[in-house]
């Protein structure tokens, strides 16, 4: 008998052993994942890097503490926690904002991407190796990668949403099983992540709540159509509209009371609702910022190739979900709540990405490229869809394992590509080097009141400003683009006359002028005075 024992005992040991093995394998593949692809990004530009909402959000941010308050001259009127949570990060590493935003929080933001993504698709999938699976995904969408890295508050709003996914999910799970404490408990988590999300960003740390919504509406129009089939989810669904409801007087609590500067939202809301008036009576597009974008890429064919993963996702995604939705509706009795939960989500946060189309054909200043913005946020319920259809074929047909790593391999390359702006495929280049803000700032020093011309675009601005962490760009001191007649000065540097011929720009006759200013890398030259009334 104490021999059979011990043999069950050593068997047990062995398999939790395997189980724990697995998951833990699962896990610092994931995280290890995530640190290639966020000290990649630091790494690529030597942590010398900038880009305009970087540059606004580390200027907000080292504002703060001047006056004490969440409110303030210049602070961001769309939430206040990131702010908070960059400057408690500065006062506890003694790092200066510009700094922590260029080297640090990049690698924090892909961390809590494979972490919280693995954490959740693991519960609503069922399987560490499928979590795994649909959280590497994530990394193969440049656009993500570029959220989570750069220097505004996403890289909180996009990975707390998949916690708020998970605190969703196992509130509803532990109903089901009666374990009533853990409900309060993830229900408590579920509120609180609600409440952070929402006073990080009141309009995308809001995208979670506003597919919960239309997951809902569907939700009871199906059990107005088919009662009987919806019988069993009935009270999921009234739960899940309990959990709407509080949501929505979460955000209301922060946008009315706790931060009342973000109440501007509502006056951007009617502004919208005005155009889309305008925009449905005339049918004709006041805007369309989907080819704005062309002329920052080297070429189409470049810009088509790196971005060929979001239309692969896409349609991989839809067909997965429509394999899927047909069975699982006629077999509702059978179907598990995590299932139906994440098809009913996925087909919101689809046709909340379609929504967003029109109001970028508005113009709406607040929200243009809206699209873009959403579709970030679209991913995270797409990746675990992606990742079964992905297994089911793979199951199907061994022999196509290999063309898929390399597919993946390739995906992956394009990613890093695309979210660094690598000068290879894109002209709106964000590096810069250490000696061009160098002559920024000893020009600055000497000649405060007088204007420099930096280039064609903000990448010497955006470099200048995040290394100093001074706030938003002084358009007034730093020239862009063709330079004004006021401009006696004019930086010059091999970087930036490489990015002046991949923009197409023929140069600037001040730097044929007078050089009063060479650190080896970088001049600056000075217009010669024509005439006594010139400087």
């Amino acid at each position: 008998m104490s021999t059979t024992l011990r043999s069950l005992w050593a068997r047990s040991s062995r398999q939790a052993a395997g189980v724990i093995s697995q998951e833990l394998q699962s896990l610092l593949t994931i995280l290890g994942l995530s640190l290639a692809f966020g000290a990649y990004f630091v790494l690529r530009y030597g942590g010398h890097w900038g880009e305009v909402d970087s540059v606004a959000f580390a200027g907000m941010i080292a504002r703060l503490p001047e006056d004490g308050h969440i409110i303030y001259a210049g602070a961001y009127p769309h939430g206040y926690a990131y702010s908070v949570w960059a400057i408690t990060l500065s006062y506890f590493t003694g790092l200066p904002v510009g700094e922590l935003l260029r080297w640090y929080t990049p690698i924090i933001g892909n961390l809590f991407l494979g972490l919280f993504a693995f954490a959740n698709f693991r519960r609503w999938l069922g399987s560490d190796r499928l979590g795994l699976m649909a959280a590497s995904v994530l990394f193969l969408v440049p656009e993500l990668v570029f959220t989570v890295s750069r220097g505004n508050h996403e890289k909180l709003t996009v990975t707390l949403t998949l916690l708020a996914l998970l605190s969703l999910l196992r509130s509803f799970m532990e109903v089901q099983g009666r374990n009533w404490a853990r409900f309060a408990a993830w229900l408590s988590v579920y509120y609180l992540l609600a409440f952070v999300l929402v006073s990080l960003n009141i309009f995308f740390g809001s995208s979670f709540i506003v597919v919960s919504t239309l997951a809902a509406i569907l939700a009871w129009g199906l059990i107005r159509i088919t009662p009987r089939r919806m019988k069993n989810f009935r009270n999921p669904i009234e739960r899940l509209t309990l959990r709407v409801a509080a949501s929505w007087l979460l955000v209301l609590l922060v946008m009315w009371y706790i931060y009342p500067l973000g109440g501007q939202n509502l006056s951007v809301l009617k502004t919208a609702l005005a155009k889309l008036g305008v925009l449905a009576l005339s049918l004709e597009p006041q805007s369309n910022p989907y080819t704005t974008g062309r002329t920052d890429w080297s070429s189409v064919a470049a810009y088509r190739t790196i971005s060929s993963f979001r239309w692969v996702l896409l349609v991989g995604s839809l067909i997965s979900w429509l394999a899927l939705i047909v069975p699982t509706f006629r077999n509702l009795d059978r179907s598990t709540l995590p299932k139906v939960f994440l098809l009913a989500l996925y087909g919101a946060a689809g046709l909340q990405m379609a929504l967003a189309i029109p109001v970028d054909l508005i113009g709406l200043e607040e929200g243009a490229n809206l699209q873009v913005r959403v579709y970030t946020y679209f991913v995270l319920f797409a990746a675990p869809l992606f990742a079964l259809g992905l297994q089911r074929v793979l199951q199907r047909w061994p022999l196509l394992r290999a063309p898929v790593i390399i597919g993946i391999t390739f995906f992956a390359a394009c990613s890093l590509l695309k979210a660094t702006l690598d000068p290879t495929v894109s002209n709106r280049w964000i590096f810069y080097h250490p000696a061009e803000v160098e002559a920024i700032q000893s020009w600055a020093i000497r000649h405060a009141n007088e204007s420099l011309w930096v280039g064609p675009d903000t990448r010497l601005s955006d470099g200048y400003l995040m290394e100093h962490s001074l706030g938003l760009p002084n358009y007034n001191s730093l020239d862009m683009g063709a330079p004004s007649p006021q401009t006696y000065h004019a930086l010059n540097s091999p970087i930036k006359q490489a990015n002046d011929k991949a923009w197409g720009y023929t140069g600037s006759p001040l730097l044929l002028e007078q050089r009063v200013y060479d650190n080896g890398i970088a001049q600056i030259y000075h217009r010669t005075p024509r005439t006594p009334l010139q400087k």
